[in-house]
């Protein structure tokens, strides 16, 4: 029978209670459990307490085999012997469960780690234990805010990139609200969000940040917002900046786009639509010419003959093409030649939106080169990390206070969670499977 006790309350896996009893009740499973304390002494007075009166508690502990566990806590209530005591007496506690909890401080931990580790909402975590979405929450701040304020977790960044992702969207009170993000490009994981989008929380935040760390960053990779680029020089000076390629890439294609609108309201009077030569290619226009199949190539040549009369569509698709290949440079040289090259070839054309983007791309050029200084460092993790933001927001339905809002972030990107791993077992193949 001691045996059993010992398995029973080993399975129990709660340090210093025994498990009593266990029921059944409409699919959940109630656990009677107490304390192993046989003694108590007064804190008022030091005398050894006696037995008064004993009273069940119950609390809400880790699911087992599927089924919610319920913990029926058989509290020992203590009296004291001395009469002119004045604490009389009092309730037996525990570190496992708080006074009038509705978690144990296991599933409270689990509970932080299902809302960070694995990006579950709160009211969902909450209907599964069965309480309030206040009382996970509560357990998620208290348990995720020492992580992600440790130190130790912005250790080791050399390479930082910065992006910004909307926060609140536009309504009759107030226009859309951004966030900028900071991510470790090479460990891939979100270091911090702040509000706004400027070079002044930029400049902030960097500010922040102890004179050894700032020290360590060599590479910082952006988009084309001059409010960050002039934040990283004068937070960040030794850093070099790298204008992110799929930005510049974009803006090529972007430029194409303009122009197309532009050509085919000139010569049809009005906006694309659906049987118009040039609207019907739009989407091939922003391929890659090396991704064009025949039938591609055949598309595109005959919406150009037809709607591109004087043949500036054509040059600006030219020009984004090349603008791409610039990526496929040797070396810094030879891709500082091919550039020269293309903003001659844009600067000499009739086209307005070829003379922008070239005034654009020229005003980048040191960040854009230092690509090939970096060994091709993207601001790619950034976008990445940006996706995962957008999923949170998703699976929590939007988010109105920024604090929930940093934390729940941080905690799933920001994070790394030392969580046991199963050993993995070996499966049975296919044609012996039941």
């Amino acid at each position: 029978m001691q045996e059993e006790v010992s398995a029973a309350t080993a399975m129990l896996g709660l340090d210093g209670f025994v498990l009593l009893a266990v029921s059944q009740q409409e699919g959940e499973l109630e656990q009677a459990v107490e304390t192993t304390a046989s003694t108590e002494f007064c804190l008022a007075c030091g005398v050894q307490a006696r037995l008064h009166d004993r009273r069940p508690t119950w609390v809400r502990d880790l699911p087992a085999g599927g089924r919610p566990v319920t913990l029926v806590w058989v509290k020992r209530v203590w009296r004291c012997r001395e009469p002119r005591c004045p604490r009389m007496t009092w309730s037996e506690t525990s570190t496992a469960i708080r006074p009038r909890a509705s978690l144990t401080e296991r599933a409270r931990v689990e509970a932080c780690r299902r809302v960070g580790q694995d990006g579950h909402s709160v009211a969902q975590v909450a209907a599964e234990f069965g309480v309030s979405w206040a009382t996970v929450m509560a357990a998620v701040r208290e348990y995720g805010t020492p992580l992600i304020d440790n130190p130790d977790r912005l250790a080791g960044v050399t390479a930082l990139g910065v992006d910004e992702t909307a926060f609140l969207a536009a309504n009759g009170k107030h226009h859309t609200v951004f966030v900028t993000g900071m991510v470790d490009v090479t460990g891939s994981r979100l270091l911090d969000v702040v509000q706004g989008r400027s070079g002044t929380v930029l400049c902030q935040w960097i500010a922040a940040q102890p004179q050894p760390w700032r020290d360590g960053i060599t590479v910082a990779a952006l988009d084309p917002f001059r409010g960050y680029a002039t934040a990283l020089r004068t937070s960040l000076p030794y850093a070099t900046r790298v204008l992110d390629a799929f930005h510049v890439t974009r803006l090529g294609f972007a430029a194409v786009d303009d122009v197309r609108r532009r050509v085919q309201q000139e010569s049809t009077g009005h906006r694309g639509r659906k049987h118009d030569p040039l609207y019907r290619i739009r989407r091939v226009l922003r391929r890659g010419h090396e991704n064009l199949t025949d039938i591609a190539w055949d598309r595109l040549l005959t919406g150009l003959d037809v709607g591109d009369v004087d043949g500036q569509v054509a040059a600006a698709w030219i020009a984004a093409q090349d603008l791409r290949l610039l990526y496929r440079a040797k070396n810094r040289e030879h891709a500082d030649r091919r550039l020269h090259r293309w903003l001659v070839h844009c600067a000499d054309s009739n086209i307005p939106e070829l003379h922008r983007l070239a005034s654009t791309i020229d005003a980048w050029r040191p960040e854009l080169l230092a690509y090939f200084d970096t060994g091709g460092v993207s601001n790619g993790p950034t976008e990445a990390m940006n996706l995962l933001i957008k999923k949170i927001k998703r699976t929590g339905h939007g988010f109105r206070n920024f604090d929930n809002y940093r934390l729940r972030l941080l905690l799933h990107c920001g994070v790394t969670w030392h969580t046991p791993s199963p050993t993995r077992i070996r499966g049975r193949l296919p044609r012996l499977a039941a």
